[in-house]
């Protein structure tokens, strides 16, 4: 279905009709914080599903991950787009390898020690039910995947696309680790990537597009991140 816009140009008096066809159309996402839920109803532990956090935790042990004590919130939204109510969440998590790992070492009565993989940033997609519409974990090519995502630190819309940007951290697991507390975080790396929203047939699916920003890229804000974009357009 085509819409027309009428345009009068003073200088000619002649009308103009710009079509605006439907095919070729965009819908802006929007990100905020207004959830229906409360604020007694936002937690962890919760008899149903009253908030995303619940949700989430609720869907991760149903694919076989563990509850999670507490997520990071910072980086959870309500989204709007295609004129629809999702909610995102760009979070930190363990792999299952990564559990079963520690959970070894705990009865044996030592310290686990970090697996290539074994931390995962993963941005989660829910419709407005809290229902499950796509997952996607961030892929790092760094090492040969020798690699720990330990830090999910900013998530953005990116203005005139259906995609979002997701800023992480990481460390490659074949490092040392800091043996003292003031070397924590000297060998993280940081990158931040563009995350493309599909819907089709009513399903919703992530592609994580490193065409323009690399992998890895060292964006560590958002900021660098749309200005590395602005050149690639």
């Amino acid at each position: 279905m085509k819409n027309l816009l009428l345009r009068r140009h003073n200088w000619t008096g002649a009308v103009v009709a710009l079509c605006l066809c439907s095919s070729g159309s965009h819908a802006e996402i929007s990100l905020d914080r207004k959830f229906p839920w409360t604020e007694q109803e936002v937690g962890f532990r919760l008899q149903g599903v009253h908030s995303l956090e619940a949700a989430i935790n609720r869907d991760q042990v149903a694919q076989g991950f563990e509850e999670e004590d507490y997520y990071e919130t910072i980086n959870f939204f309500r989204m709007l787009w295609n004129e629809k109510v999702y909610y995102v969440a760009g979070a930190q998590i363990r792999s299952k390898e990564q559990n079963a790992v520690r959970d070894a070492a705990l009865a044996r009565n030592k310290h686990s020690i970090p697996i290539p993989g074994g931390g995962i940033c993963t941005l989660f997609v829910y419709d407005k039910d809290l229902k499950q519409a796509a997952k996607h974990d961030i892929k790092l090519n760094e090492a040969d995947g020798h690699t720990w995502c330990n830090g999910a630190r900013a998530l953005a819309r990116v203005k005139g696309q259906d995609a979002l940007l997701f800023s992480i951290s990481y460390y490659l697991t074949d490092k040392p680790l800091a043996k003292n507390p003031q070397d924590i975080g000297a060998g993280w790396r940081y990158m931040t990537v563009l995350l493309k929203l599909r819907e089709q047939d009513g399903k919703v699916s992530i592609e994580q597009d490193d065409t323009c920003l690399g992998n890895p890229n060292g964006f560590k804000d958002l900021a660098s991140a749309r200005k590395a974009l602005s050149v690639c357009k």
